[in-house]
């Protein structure tokens, strides 16, 4: 009975192990400017405010960050790919949070992301200050990047958890395939977030 016992114990505890070695988790990275490189997009005068940053992310790629006036996108780019100059742009809105949250599993060769969370802010009735706020969940492998989902951080107090629930539910999510979703109560913002980008 007692080998028996610890034979359960020993299946138990390493079944246990398995599943937390492949469970989904987070690793972040920052888009703050003191953490990133900052390069001028144009040189003639009005366009001092149009630059381009660029930040360290995960899975060997890089996070853009636009800002162009009263709008700011974000893209992704993979330097070491077949395109290194390409970025692909994927959400924008009037300004942005300055951490990335990567989901993803740690593997055998470390941390593999399929997903990148970031927060997009929104200006309060088009003036200076800050208004609606949405977690945009991003489909992320190399050389591919787009929406998968989009949370109202402001009518969702689970916000992040339910950011998870969306990019750990669909790690095979398909760009230009499957369709985003909205998670929690929906928003104009959230919406917004979810339509992507039209213009590349």
């Amino acid at each position: 009975m007692r080998i028996a016992a610890v034979l359960f114990s020993t299946m138990v505890i390493t079944a246990v192990s398995a599943h937390s070695a492949g469970a989904a988790q987070s690793r972040f990275t920052s888009i703050a400017n003191k953490d990133c490189k900052f390069a001028p997009i144009g040189h003639e005068p009005g366009e001092e405010d149009d630059q381009l940053k660029t930040c360290s992310g995960l899975g060997n790629s890089q996070v853009l960050v636009n800002a162009l006036g009263t709008r700011l996108r974000i893209g992704f780019r993979w330097p070491n790919g077949g395109h290194p100059k390409k970025v692909i742009w994927i959400v924008e809105a009037w300004s942005a949070g300055f951490v990335v949250d990567w989901r993803g599993n740690e593997g055998t060769k470390g941390f593999i992301p399929y997903a990148a969370i970031v927060r997009m802010k929104f200006a309060k009735d088009g003036g200076p200050e800050v208004g609606d706020q949405v977690l945009a969940v991003l489909r992320v492998t190399p050389r591919m990047a787009c929406v998968m989902g989009a949370v109202d951080a402001a009518v969702n107090r689970n916000a992040n958890e339910l950011a998870h629930e969306i990019a750990d539910a669909q790690p095979s999510f398909i760009c230009g395939k499957d369709k985003p979703a909205v998670g929690g109560v929906s928003t104009s913002a959230a919406v917004e977030i979810v339509k992507g980008m039209v213009d590349q």
